[in-house]
């Protein structure tokens, strides 16, 4: 009988890493289940009309308006995902004694670029607002900015707001630092993942680029490379070496291109991890994968203090 117990688990543990079902990883390998001890969830802040233009908020306990925040960005490929899939981010975030925003935001066939962007963009302007009519403190938020953070996609819109500057003019609130999981900083318009999703976006002449960049870019107005400059934030950048969906080398041009106009950086590859594992290791009870909790928990830690 203990044994059937235990094949019974180990399978399905398997299915949670190879397969990826986000709700199972949110309520079977977290050591409370759902009840998120020693997190305060606040659900569905409504930050558009759309139904999808909503975000959840995890707070410490202990939360104060010194609590340093974060908003995490979530994948899929600008055509699925919700913020109920990456509950587990933003607990994790809150374990760390961050404030964690995260929000879910209109997706493909029913907009294309750039509402994606503009979507996480009005999260951020209403961020403050919202919790203020919660009776949560925004002073430190808006007085410190936050951290931006995101993972595939959700890289791409986090780097995409943090180079470029007219994004966030209307808001209260600041990116302080930027940490991208396996963003496509390069983005290739013609990769099967994106094809219809950015339509009508502006082709540069490579002429109009500030400079070489080494290596043959995407030239067009919808890649974050193209906008990076000097006084951006700092950036951290993690990738997995085995990553085939959004390739390592997004992350090292990236880098390459920040370390040309001196930005404060880290580039790190963690060596036989995947894409989908390499997020999937911020939760609980997965986080043996490999260290990239770790490393945003040093990364945050720093910023923290």
């Amino acid at each position: 009988m203990i044994w059937a117990v235990l094949i019974a688990l180990w399978v399905l543990l398997v299915v949670v890493i190879l397969f990826k079902p986000l709700w199972l990883m949110n309520y079977l390998l977290s050591p409370v289940g759902a009840t998120f001890a020693g997190v305060k969830r606040i659900k569905n802040l409504q930050y558009g009309q759309d139904a999808r233009q909503s975000m959840d908020v995890y707070l410490p306990i202990e939360y104060s308006a010194d609590t340093p925040w974060v908003m995490f960005v979530h994948g899929g490929a600008w055509d699925t995902g919700h913020k109920d899939e990456y509950a587990f981010a933003g607990r994790a975030l809150a374990e760390l004694g961050f404030a964690c925003a995260v929000p879910t935001y209109r997706l493909y066939p029913a907009v294309k670029y750039p509402h994606f962007i503009e979507d996480i963009a009005e999260a951020v302007r209403r961020l403050p607002s919202l919790i203020d009519a919660k009776s949560i403190d925004s002073q430190g938020l808006r007085q410190n900015g936050f951290v931006m953070m995101g993972h595939s996609a959700g890289a791409h819109t986090g780097a995409m707001l943090a180079t470029h500057e007219q994004y966030l003019q209307e808001s209260d609130t600041s990116i302080n630092q930027f940490i991208g999981l396996a963003g496509p900083y390069d983005l290739p318009l013609d990769d099967p993942l994106v094809v219809g999703k950015f339509d009508g976006v502006r082709v540069y002449d490579v002429s109009e680029i500030r400079e070489d960049y080494g290596h043959e870019h995407n030239a067009h107005e919808a890649n974050p490379i193209n906008w990076a400059h000097e006084n951006m934030p700092p950036c951290l950048l993690i990738h997995g070496s085995d990553d085939v969906t959004v390739g390592p080398y997004h992350s090292e041009r990236f880098s390459r291109r920040l370390e040309q106009l001196h930005v404060k950086h880290d580039c790190i590859m963690i060596e036989e991890v995947n894409h989908r594992h390499l997020v999937g290791a911020l939760c609980y009870g997965l986080r043996w994968l490999n260290p990239v909790y770790t490393m945003i928990s040093d990364t945050l830690r720093t910023t923290k203090h």
